[in-house]
């Protein structure tokens, strides 16, 4: 699958923080379609939660992380189902745990946590550009 630049530079320029870029390619996106963007969100999910977790990372260590996760977030906690993002955690970091989730659900906590994993100057420059990249690579393979 190849990714359309558009995307990967979406993604780029909200997780630096250059928001009037990231609005001009929000718009651009509206009009031309946002293609694979689902399938390249749920690659860069895995790769923002391996950043920050570990796959010995234990119980603890994940409703710990969701729990800041959902008191950090731009929306209500509630809006977050607790349960459902620990699960799509556990499934970033350990591919045998079970992945059927709500869209809708499955999309706002893996935007949230590439934001509060990647975003807002908790990440260097150079880490959101390899994740990216790894993100391009993994996709091309798919």
């Amino acid at each position: 699958m190849k990714i359309e630049p558009d995307l990967v530079e979406y993604f780029r320029t909200m997780l630096k923080g250059d928001y009037a870029e990231n609005d001009r390619l929000e718009a651009q996106l509206n009009t031309k379609g946002w293609g694979d963007f689902s399938t390249l969100m749920g690659i860069v999910f895995y790769y923002a939660v391996n950043h920050r977790l570990s796959e010995v990372a234990s119980e603890a260590d994940i409703v710990q992380f969701v729990a800041e996760l959902r008191a950090a977030a731009p929306v209500d906690p509630r809006e977050i189902d607790a349960n459902a993002a620990e699960r799509l955690v556990k499934a970033a970091l350990d591919p045998d745990v079970e992945s059927d989730f709500d869209p809708e659900m499955a999309g706002k906590i893996q935007s949230l946590t590439i934001m509060h994993v990647l975003g807002e100057g908790r990440a260097s420059s150079d880490d959101i550009d390899a994740i990216l990249a790894s993100a391009v690579d993994t996709a091309s393979r798919l």
